[in-house]
């Protein structure tokens, strides 16, 4: 139900915008959608849901919309970055690289695989799933008549967090700077984020991210939560936030975004892990 209604969602958008123009490009951005949500529902990862992929699209789309307004996007534009929201996690599905064997998962362009321990989820695929993704994308549409595939796997690349400090990954205003942004805005700016603070540390605690991170429970990722987004999420969604704030649905997104904020720092948070 959810891959067919995002996809018919995200064609009926890009018509309304585009009218006549590229038809075959909505075809191509329905079908996707309902194939990575299909391949993701499958998925066992707490928190990188089917939902996930869902909302971060969306926002891309909003964002997409504002930008539509200010300063124009073509159909191409449209096209490339709603791939990106699609695809950009595909990666933590188990199988869905065609490298991918039963007890063995490819990793990288050159064909390196890991094995997983016994009991893992697909959250264990964390730390390679940009690259699978990416993997995915190459496989898909690395011949396609007018998808870009280089053009969708450099946006993905900027989805990696936090931000590598290596002067590659810091633009914020490209196709792919708001592609990053709207993984982020469609995490923190979902009305049930908070509630989902659980799923999100078990997902740290099954690659040691919850240590590297000194999380002791799912309540310090809330606790800590406003220092973590002043320092490391707002300095890279502010363009990306002028053109959401362009449209109604847009707005909404970023209200959500900063309602969190507020309500943790003010004590008035009503979901989520309980503080003790």
């Amino acid at each position: 139900m959810l891959a067919n209604a995002l996809g018919e969602h995200l064609a009926l958008t890009y018509r309304q915008t585009f009218g006549s123009r590229e038809p075959r490009y909505a075809e191509v951005i329905e079908a996707s959608a309902r194939l990575t949500i299909e391949r993701i529902v499958g998925s066992d990862a707490l928190y990188h849901d089917s939902g996930h992929t869902a909302l971060v699209t969306l926002v891309a789309q909003d964002i997409l919309r504002g930008r539509f307004l200010q300063q124009g996007v073509t159909p191409e534009d449209w096209l490339h970055m709603i791939l990106a929201a699609l695809y950009h996690d595909i990666g933590y599905v188990r199988g869905v690289c065609s490298g991918d064997r039963a007890h063995a998962f490819v990793i990288d362009a050159q064909g390196t695989t890991i094995n997983l321990p016994r009991g893992a989820s697909d959250a264990a695929l964390t730390p390679y799933h940009v690259e699978r993704s990416k993997l995915a994308v190459r496989e898909r549409f690395g011949t396609h008549e007018f998808v870009d595939a280089g053009r969708v796997i450099r946006a993905i690349e900027l989805t990696r967090f936090p931000v590598p400090e290596d002067g590659e990954h810091h633009e914020t205003g490209t196709e792919a700077g708001l592609m990053r942004a709207a993984d982020l805005i469609g995490q923190l700016g979902d009305p049930l984020y908070p509630r989902k603070l659980n799923a999100l540390f078990h997902e740290f605690a099954e690659v040691g991210l919850d240590v590297q991170l000194d999380y002791d429970c799912p309540a310090d990722l809330a606790e800590r939560y406003p220092a973590f987004f002043w320092s490391k999420v707002e300095p890279v969604i502010g363009d990306a936030v002028r053109f959401l704030d362009l449209t109604v649905e847009g707005r909404g997104w970023v209200a959500n975004l900063y309602a969190h904020i507020f309500a943790i720092e003010h004590d008035r948070r009503r979901i989520g892990p309980h503080p003790g």
